[in-house]
């Protein structure tokens, strides 16, 4: 490019294309700086940067590590409760014949309905939904392991329920129908609501597991 124009800076074109003399003269004076940018090229290869490798560091939630402590701190204090008797009179939430009952130690539990244990029978409740003492209540998902928790029952009285009327009556039809009903009734006495084991000991359990009352 540079070689061109020293060729063509005298001929008429070259001046007709650059318009006059004082054009051809800032040329010439930018020349020597036009020879110093000569046969400059950019690489057509770039050698890759090599960065260096960033390994990831896994950091602990602050939060996750105070809960861990906290729940250790309860734990310990509830099993201590417990090696202790310091639980205080304790309560329980068993599901007993289609409903929930709040039941602790002597306690009357009434039940309707046929129920097969005669007078005398002692029984287990053993679909516990909750226990609790004094300062904890233990939830299970949804019942408590049979292990963890032992609640007891005696047969106290069974006998039927007082006569129920049930009156019908059609008007202008001379119809007319009394009923009398009485219901089965077995009345249990609680014996006992223990915790056996301390919280941890005993694997967690889901669903009834084969229990029946």
């Amino acid at each position: 490019m540079i070689s061109c124009l020293r060729l063509v800076r005298h001929s008429s074109a070259f001046k007709t294309v650059i318009g006059n003399e004082s054009a051809m003269h800032e040329i010439e004076i930018r020349l020597p700086v036009l020879m110093q940018l000569n046969g400059l090229r950019t690489s057509p290869f770039t050698a890759p940067v090599k960065h260096a490798q960033v390994q990831q560091e896994v950091m602990q939630d602050a939060s996750e590590i105070h809960n861990e402590k906290f729940t250790k701190n309860v734990l310990d204090k509830v099993n201590h409760q417990i090696l202790n008797n310091q639980c205080g009179r304790l309560f329980a939430v068993v599901y007993f014949a289609g409903k929930q009952k709040l039941v602790t130690p002597e306690d009357l539990v009434m039940v309707e309905g046929v129920f097969p244990p005669n007078i005398g029978d002692k029984i287990r409740l053993e679909k516990v939904m909750c226990v609790g003492g004094l300062h904890f209540t233990l939830y299970g998902r949804p019942l408590l392991s049979r292990d963890l928790v032992n609640v007891e029952a005696t047969v106290v009285e069974k006998n039927l329920s007082h006569c129920r009327v049930y009156f019908r009556s059609l008007r202008r039809q001379n119809n007319r129908k009394t009923k009398f009903s009485r219901e089965m009734q077995t009345l249990l006495r609680i014996n006992c609501v223990d915790i056996m084991h301390k919280i941890g000991e005993i694997r967690e359990v889901e669903g009834a597991d084969g229990r029946i009352f």
